[in-house]
């Protein structure tokens, strides 16, 4: 069984008991600050909308940046394997020349 522990994470005056893996703190610690963070920001930009409103809004953002890191992550085998038949390429050219 994997080693797990409980934490707790505030986020909107929310205080919420998390047990998680414990080789994992560090990612929920980050999430929660982050989180905390985004809300600020958009509260203090969005003043006049609700909690509701700022909590989609936040959510959307988190929505976006998770969906460009997914296609960067998509995009690094593609461009190590062109960088691979460029090698190739110019190695074959080379004896070509010769």
């Amino acid at each position: 069984m994997e080693d797990t522990f409980l934490i707790h994470v505030q986020i909107g005056g929310l205080r919420l008991p998390l047990r998680i893996p414990r080789k994992d703190e560090e990612i929920y610690r980050k999430a929660e600050k982050l989180l905390v963070k985004y809300l600020d920001e958009y509260q203090k930009m969005y003043n006049q909308r609700s909690y509701q409103d700022i909590l989609i809004l936040v959510s959307f953002r988190l929505a976006v940046i998770l969906s460009k890191e997914e296609l960067h992550q998509d995009i690094i085998p593609l461009a190590e394997k062109i960088e691979e038949l460029d090698k190739e390429l110019k190695h074959l050219l080379s004896k070509k020349k010769q």
